[in-house]
């Protein structure tokens, strides 16, 4: 068998194997249902050449661990996003917001109201605006997304799925960011000996498509989730305020190149600038790009310490190139849109190396 048909065989097997083991298993705690887990090296187990006959049972086949459904599991069912309210009832403060697309696990539903919780918020949403039940389950089913979630301290991002060099770190995350993991239908086969014979994982940040190595993530499926709105802090101005708080109902916007709307999409810069504008801040005069903002004579140079929410973050490549703007919204997040696959989001301020962070409010 040579190499091209080997290859052949290989995506075969693994057809098969993924075709035999969509079996649903329900109990009383969570659903299950296995799926590929795209990105992942396939690893020989003995030397491989262009006329090397080899036994497909000779090859490793990496899947996914198993999508895990919770329970009274139910998704937003909204255009923007679903206001999280402290107790039943429209007239009580609003605590959080559920994006379009969100997960929550539903404790009770009484008089039209459902009492939830999602990621760090637990509150009240209009069960109308809900796929619950049946329709829940399907809707979790379609939306899970195969998630790289940093373990170390930080991990670098490469071109390539090797350690030979280090000239092709694309940039570098930190621990706890959550990356897209990109399914790839390209097999790689490498013997046991060769240096890049070990696991790595195709991911996506901020619209750029890398390799990470499998021993500093963790992989699993997982659903957006709400968001907490925090205590206002008597120090940061209304402007601010608002601005961070209209920016969280915007996560999951979809990222559009060249787009500067808050309703069909936009890229990182045009998404700061349409908020900033949303809010009656002058954009007349503010660089269109993330690389024009950076460098331009208008705002002021702030250190990390010294960033308040609505400052601009500039992130680049491990040249210093930027490439990449995000706004400061307190606790050490960012929001920003991060790319195709996964629009807007929340991440740590320091989830890829700062170059530079400017302060154009005031």
């Amino acid at each position: 068998m040579n190499r091209k048909a080997l290859k052949l065989s290989v995506m075969t097997a693994a057809t098969v194997l993924l075709m035999s083991g969509q079996t649903i298993v329900a109990n009383a705690e969570s659903v299950t249902e296995e799926k590929t887990l795209g990105g992942f090296s396939y690893v020989l187990d003995q030397y491989v050449n262009e006329t090397s006959t080899i036994d497909s049972s000779e090859i490793t086949l990496l899947l996914a661990s198993k999508v895990e459904i919770p329970e009274n599991i139910a998704i937003a069912n909204v255009d923007d996003c679903l206001n999280i309210r402290e107790k039943a009832g429209k007239s009580y403060d609003i605590i959080g917001y559920l994006p379009k697309d969100a997960y929550c696990i539903v404790k009770e539903v009484k008089d039209g109201w459902a009492k939830i919780t999602s990621g760090e918020v637990t509150g009240y949403v209009s069960s109308e605006y809900l796929y619950m039940g049946e329709a829940g389950y399907k809707k979790a089913k379609s939306l899970a997304n195969l998630t790289a979630t940093v373990t170390a301290g930080s991990v670098n991002v490469r071109q390539t799925p090797s350690t030979e060099s280090n000239q092709n770190i694309i940039t570098e995350v930190s621990k706890n960011e959550e990356l897209l993991v990109v399914e790839d239908d390209s097999l790689e086969l490498l013997t046991k000996d060769d240096p890049k014979a070990e696991l790595w994982v195709k991911v996506s940040v901020d619209n750029v498509e890398g390799y990470v190595s499998r021993d500093y993530v963790d992989v699993s499926y997982k659903w957006k989730m709400a968001v907490k709105i925090d205590p206002v802090d008597a120090s940061v101005s209304s402007l601010r305020i608002r601005l961070t708080q209209e920016s969280k109902k915007y996560l999951g916007l979809r990222y559009v190149w060249g787009g500067q709307s808050l309703t069909t999409g936009a890229d990182c810069s045009g998404f700061v600038r349409s908020l900033y504008k949303l809010v009656g801040i002058d954009i007349t005069n503010l660089p269109r790009t993330s690389y024009d903002l950076a460098k331009s004579s208008l705002g002021k140079s702030v250190s990390l310490a010294e960033a308040k929410p609505g400052d601009l973050v500039f992130y680049g490549d491990a040249k210093g190139n930027v490439d990449h703007v995000a706004m400061y919204i307190g606790n050490n997040q960012v929001i920003h849109e991060s790319g195709r696959t996964t629009g807007c989001k929340i991440s740590n301020v320091t989830y890829r190396t700062i170059l530079r962070i400017k302060n154009f409010i005031d």
